[in-house]
Parts: C-alpha cells; sequence; structure tokens
C-alpha cells in the first residue's frame, strides 16, 4: 500500500503522525507500505519509523501539477491513502486510473471522488460522504497502537500544554508568560510539549530555569507516556483531542487554525471539554480565558473526573487497526 502525506514547518506533522499510525497497522497485518512525499522534511521521521519513502520534489500544495512524477511511481492496481487538503476532483479522479484510492478527511470539502473515505474526528460518523466505504467517527480514530495498550494508567502528576507541531502564533510561550504571574496556577507543576517546528522552543526553554515547577519536553517520542501523567491539559484541537481522550485527561481546548475549530467545537457541545475560543477571532485575550478556565478546573476535582469518563468512552484507540482491516479488502 501507498501513502501520500505531507508534513513540514508550516502546515505541521498532524497528517504524517495519523499517518504512521494506519501504516503500523498495515504493515502488521502483512502488507508492505510506501510514503510518497512533496518533499523531503518529513522523510527522516518517516524512515526513522521504518517506511521507505519516495519524495516526488513537488510542492505541497500542487498537487494536480504531480501527477507525471507519481504516475510512475503507482503500480496499477495498487492501494493508495491520501491525507492532504490540497487535492482537487481532477487530482483524485486521476489517481483512481491506477489505484483504489482511500482519502483522509476533515473537512469534507467537496464529494470526493474515492473508494474510501475516513473522517475519525468526533463529528465524522455524522457528516455525509458519497464514497462506496466510509469509516467515520471516533471509533476510527487513527492513533498509534500504544495508546490503547497504556490507557487508564493515568497517574495525574501535572498540568500538560501542548499545541501539536507547531505554534505559529506563540499560543504555548503566551500561556506560560500569563500563567506564571497567576500564584493559584503556579503551584501545580507543568509539563510543556513544545513541537518540533515550534519557533519558540528556546524562550520556552529558558523558563525552566527560572521557575522549578515548569518542565518542557520536545521531540516525544512517547506521548501516550506524558499524557498519562496529566492531570488536565490545555490543547488546541485536532488529533490530539482524540489522544488525550484515549487517556482519559480532561482537556481546556483552544484553536488557531479553521480546520480545529470544528473539532474543538463539537467536544465543547457534546459537553466533553472546556473550549476557549478560536486565536484568530480572539487574538490574546483568549489567552487569559484560558488561565482562569484551568484554575477552575484544576480545583474541580469532581469536574475532571466528569470530563475523564466522558472522553475515556469516546475513543479506545483502536480506530488505526480499524482502519487497516477495512482498507485492506478494498
Amino acid at each position: 500500500m501507498y501513502i501520500r502525506a505531507d508534513g513540514n514547518s508550516k502546515i505541521g506533522m498532524g497528517h504524517i503522525m495519523r499517518c504512521i499510525s494506519i501504516g503500523k497497522e498495515v504493515q502488521d497485518l502483512g502488507e508492505e507500505v510506501i510514503f510518497l512525499t512533496a518533499d523531503e522534511e518529513p522523510a527522516a521521521l518517516l524512515e526513522e519509523q521504518g517506511f521507505q519513502v519516495l519524495v516526488l520534489h513537488t510542492d505541497y500544495r500542487m498537487m494536480d501539477v504531480e501527477w507525471e512524477t507519481l504516475e510512475p511511481l503507482l503500480p496499477r492496481g495498487s492501494k493508495l491513502l491520501v491525507d492532504s487538503y490540497f487535492v482537487t476532483d481532477e487530482y483524485l479522479n486521476k489517481l483512481r486510473t491506477r489505484a483504489k484510492v482511500i482519502y483522509v478527511d476533515d473537512v469534507n470539502a467537496f464529494d470526493y471522488p474515492v473508494d474510501c473515505i475516513i473522517n475519525g474526528n468526533i463529528y465524522g460518523a455524522d457528516t455525509e460522504y458519497h464514497a462506496p466505504l466510509v469509516l467515520g467517527g471516533c471509533k476510527y480514530a487513527p492513533l498509534r497502537r500504544e495508546y490503547a495498550q497504556y490507557r487508564g494508567k493515568r497517574t495525574e502528576d501535572y498540568v500538560l500544554i501542548t499545541t501539536g507541531s507547531s505554534d505559529p502564533y506563540s499560543i504555548t510561550l503566551k500561556l506560560l508568560k500569563e500563567a506564571v504571574t497567576r500564584p493559584e496556577l503556579m503551584k501545580w507543576p507543568f509539563r510543556v510539549v513544545c513541537g518540533r517546528f515550534n519557533g519558540d522552543y528556546e524562550e520556552i526553554k529558558a523558563m525552566e530555569e527560572t521557575y522549578p515547577n515548569i518542565r518542557v519536553l520536545q521531540n516525544v517520542p512517547d506521548m501516550w507516556n506524558v499524557m498519562n501523567g496529566a492531570m488536565a491539559a490545555v490543547t488546541a484541537g485536532g488529533t490530539t483531542m482524540n489522544e488525550l481522550s484515549c487517556m482519559g485527561v480532561p482537556m481546556i481546548c483552544f484553536s488557531f487554525v479553521d480546520n480545529q475549530e470544528q473539532i474543538a467545537e463539537t467536544f465543547y457541545k457534546k459537553g466533553f471539554v472546556h473550549f476557549r475560543g478560536d486565536y484568530l477571532q480572539e487574538g490574546n485575550a483568549m489567552i487569559g480565558g484560558i488561565c482562569r478556565a484551568l484554575e477552575e478546573l484544576l480545583e474541580a476535582e469532581d469536574l475532571r473526573k466528569q470530563y475523564s469518563e466522558k472522553v475515556s468512552a469516546l475513543v479506545d484507540g483502536l480506530g488505526s487497526r480499524r482502519i487497516a482491516e477495512a482498507v485492506l479488502t478494498l
């Protein structure tokens, strides 16, 4: 099976990470997996995970023009999983002339001409698609298998802050600078996960020297272990919310890109998390709101327990295996 996905400092690594999760399960079921990427930026990570990588040397934002490069690499009759927001109707139709096409979707941008659609978001099961096979909802959240293996072992030792692999608006740094002015927050330990594309890492890391309750992590290979130690988490919307749910971590969430907003809002509307808004609309006013909500959540043990039980029942961590088993039958 082939997987076409990209990751870099502009779009983050979310597409790559969930495709790694699916790819691992496909490999475990006995089929080879080869990644196709526009550029070399995600290649090292993919190779570290044991995948062969073919680099197209194209622009990830212009998928229509990569066909001449991609076509000779894609054997006729193969299976191709695509995870990118830059697909077009024309591009997907061309792919179907050579392969069974599986598309990982978040936004339902148009009527995708594919053989299978995967939407593992909380709203995925309620989204209308017309593909022959649709795998929707948190049952198909594509998480690493370790999340299922380690769930239910939380120690509730610290507050976790994470924005994913990138943080273009410096939200992590702004949150920490606000938190250190609040005595009610500074009595708690913090673990701050900086993604590999967080441009504020050095400044955030330097805060460890001044504030002994703050510990900063980067390039974490076992996020499930970090999440298992969290009594509460502040997180951007996206795949991370499914991971935290599987671990049963109470969340305060926010968004800073369009595709995160629907995820975060749906979690909130269903009563699973506390949502503090969209940074693109609220700006720095959102930072104070998050800190106030965090103070309230940390003091409310019963509320944390309620949130934990709700989200834990939502995601069991077996979505990647279900996806692998389904797509291999195409």
